[in-house]
């Protein structure tokens, strides 16, 4: 190889490396520098080799890929590698995955980018595949005098510039080195791609000494443009923190509806805390309809939530990013249509209020523009979702269109639809007695959803649990509190309770059925304030060719006789005679046996330990409490804890055992996040962060393994020791795991971790 080619070469690299630099902010600290350098040298040398043997391109490439896969493991995935440093299929995979999928991941993910295991192979694919590309066109392409050898040298310069930009867009608001890079790229390439073509047409001039300082004029002036040019691209190529482009600002990842609380959970907060508070006013719609705030169709045995499955169009989780015209449901009759305008006022959340089924919605006031970028509309249920939040003083405009009903009569003959909903967990066996109780001899699905109804609405009585309720009212919709419902005489609840049973009972009939919770609009013309009095809840049921028909099963007679619900029954016990009680004498003290002297004196003549025996002797004990009365401590705090945590009752020992299983996460190395607000959000935390932090989470575990936690702490019924016992039990299975997967070392160092948390 030629001198002038290790030059070229020699600035390829560094203007691949210059470039490569930008991916410092997304990974954070040092540990890009590992897979960019690598795959830096990995595709250079690959060239240079290649070149070296007289290979053709073709063979170049060939041996570059196979670089790729052999050093790949080593530079990008070395966790994952065999002994650290040889390739296996998961390594493989990941160098596959990281190429093509590590683009989005960087945009979606949040930074620093740490997880999935196959991340840091993007930083790596990107280096090596520049270096490659810029090497080639330097070693491969042929070196000709004129315009077409600066054509060769501006290529090569492209690539490493389009690396450079893409770390910028793929990147944070953060920088790094931005000035000084955009300096030293500028100027390399510059006095590159003119030096060169300078000593081209120089070949050309008769006389060298002409040539020699037109050469040293153009270099010159090529260093001072350069600098001057660097200093432009440093300040508009990568500008200032708040003023940079980048593509994770304008890609939002999917919305998740389990990231948020339940919102029917809520309904005692509005109807008892905010009973006066105007949560938002509405003009347009009409007297006595309902705005709808949320539908759920997923019950896991503690609370209505909206469904994660976002795969089927029918299915509440199925939140897409729209305009402000929105396609109506595939499973609608549109009926009249109606413009209205709500405001916020003391409503907050992120749920949406609306009305029926929106066609059109379009945001007011100045943030408009940057908070429709925010909006999820599931247009099968009418539910709308603002991830950035409600707050007061948002204002928009609707295009209402209501579901058209047809008459009993007619609806008699129309069958149940068949929608694909999600299976409801842990349901109480009375509900299915029940509900073939309260349907009777109905033969038509109108019918029997009927007398599900009127079932529930004559026989039962209305309490939100206010100290002004004639009798009390637990909250909650789980399955204890449905079987309470179910099972008490007289029924005494809300809405909250009343149509859980209804949908439970419907779900067990086979109907497909759903959880509205919403308002009723006050009966009053134009600006109209809807408080907290006026939240409500029903439930609607698919119906063929028709819609989402909506029942009211809650009753309204609230008289409910005091004495059948606040008196429990008493069960009077047998009397067994007592035994007298036993008061056993002291024991008398045994007197001690004398034996003999054995302080006897010590001779002259015995054995001498030498001073520098103590002085060892006390240095090994003096070592040993220094590296054992630490985790004497630490053993002691860690007993302590785990005393207080499992006792009390059961919901206390529920949520201690959870309790320790996030302090044993934290004293092996896997840190909890302070953004998390649920168990649910922790366990997915602590899945994708297992891997890269080193410690070994056991998969499919901890998901079950929270939703039994939850249910024990917030099921009001009275559950058994053996459910705690159970739950701490399994958090010392899945501590004992990862502790496993941990080295010696580590497996040390978390012997002196003590964490409250």
């Amino acid at each position: 190889m030629s001198r002038r080619l290790l030059i070229e070469l020699g600035v390829v690299a560094a203007l691949v490396a210059l470039a490569a630099l930008g991916f410092q902010p997304m990974y954070g600290g040092a540990v890009f520098a590992l897979p960019v350098f690598g795959g830096l040298v990995v595709g250079l040398g690959s060239i240079v080799l290649a070149r070296r043997l007289n290979q053709t391109l073709i063979t170049g490439v060939v041996i570059a890929i196979a670089a790729y896969v052999l050093f790949g493991s080593a530079l990008a995935m070395p966790t994952a590698a065999t002994f650290g440093v040889l390739p296996n299929l998961e390594t493989l995979d990941g160098l596959v995955r990281g190429a093509v999928f590590g683009w989005s991941d960087a945009v979606t993910l949040t930074v620093p980018l740490e997880a999935p295991p196959y991340i840091p192979v993007l930083a790596y694919f990107a280096t090596w595949a520049c270096a490659v590309i810029t090497g080639a066109i330097v070693a491969y392409w042929p070196v000709r005098q004129g315009s077409g050898s600066a054509l060769r040298r501006v290529v090569a310069t492209a690539v490493p510039l389009a690396l450079l930009i893409a770390t910028i867009v793929l990147g944070t608001h953060l920088t790094f080195l931005a000035g000084a890079r955009g300096v030293l790229f500028t100027a390399i390439a510059l006095v590159w791609v003119c030096s060169r073509a300078g000593s081209d047409a120089a070949a050309n001039v008769a006389s060298r000494s002409a040539a020699a300082r037109r050469r040293l004029i153009g270099v010159g002036t090529v260093v001072l443009g350069a600098l001057i040019a660097g200093s432009l691209v440093g300040a508009v190529v990568q500008p200032a923190t708040a003023k940079r482009v980048v593509a994770r600002d304008e890609i939002v990842p999917p919305f998740d509806p389990l990231d948020y609380p339940s919102p029917l959970a809520a309904f005692r907060h509005y109807v008892n805390d905010q009973t006066k508070t105007t949560l938002f006013t509405e003009d347009g719609l009409t007297p006595g309809s309902y705005v709808r705030i949320a539908t759920m169709d997923s019950w896991d045995g503690v609370v209505w939530n909206v469904s994660r499955d976002a795969g089927t169009a029918d299915g509440s989780g199925a939140f897409r990013l729209l305009g402000t015209d929105l396609p109506q449901p595939k499973l609608f009759t549109p009926g009249a249509t109606t413009k209205a305008n709500i405001t916020i006022k003391g409503y907050s959340g992120v749920w949406l209020p609306d009305a029926s089924y929106p066609t059109g919605l379009s945001l007011e006031g100045p943030d408009a523009s940057k908070l429709s970028q925010n909006l999820r509309v599931n247009t099968e249920t009418g539910t709308v979702a603002l991830t950035s939040g409600v707050k007061s003083g948002l204002s928009y405009d609707l295009d209402v269109t209501a579901l058209e009903v047809p008459n009993d009569k007619a609806l008699a003959a129309i069958p149940a639809a068949r929608v694909d909903a999600p299976t409801m967990a842990s349901v109480p066996d009375v509900v299915a007695s029940t509900a073939k109780q309260y349907a009777g001899g109905a033969t038509t699905a109108l019918q029997t959803l009927d007398n599900l109804q009127k079932s529930l609405v004559n026989q039962g009585y209305l309490s939100h649990g206010r100290a002004s309720d004639p009798v009390p009212s637990r909250a909650g919709e789980g399955a204890d509190r449905v079987e309470q419902l179910l099972t008490q005489s007289p029924m005494v609840g809300d809405q909250e309770q009343y149509v859980t049973a209804f949908a439970l009972m419907a779900h067990s009939l086979g109907y497909p059925v759903r959880v509205v919770l919403g308002a009723k609009v006050p009966k009053k013309a134009g600006l109209v304030p809807v408080t907290g009095n006026d939240v409500t809840a029903w439930d609607e049921v698919a119906f063929e060719g028709v819609g989402w028909v909506p029942f009211f099963p809650t009753p309204t007679k609230t008289d409910a006789p005091k004495d059948q619900t606040v008196k429990p029954k008493i069960i009077p016990q047998p009397q067994v005679r007592q035994p007298p009680r036993d008061h056993p004498k002291d024991d008398q003290l045994l007197t001690p046996v004398q034996t003999k002297d054995q302080d006897k004196k010590k001779t002259q003549d015995g054995l001498q330990i030498p001073a520098w025996a103590y002085w060892a002797g006390g240095s090994l004990l003096l070592l040993l409490a220094i590296v054992f009365l630490p985790l004497l401590v630490v053993w002691l705090l860690r007993k302590r804890r785990r005393r207080k945590r499992a006792g009390g009752p059961v919901d206390r020992r529920a949520a201690g055992a959870w309790a320790e299983l996030a302090s044993g996460f934290r004293e092996l190395g896997l840190d909890r996040p302070g953004h998390v607000a649920t168990r649910t959000q922790l366990v997915r935390h602590y899945e994708t962060s297992g891997d890269a932090s080193g410690v070994a989470v056991q998969p499919g575990v901890l998901g079950p393994l929270a939703r039994r936690v939850d249910h024990a702490v917030f099921s009001a019924g009275q559950l058994a020791d053996e459910t705690a016992d159970a739950l701490w039990k399994d958090v010392d299975g899945v501590l004992t795991h990862a502790r496993g997967g941990l080295g010696w070392v580590r497996r040390r160092l978390s012997d002196y971790r003590y964490s409250r948390s």
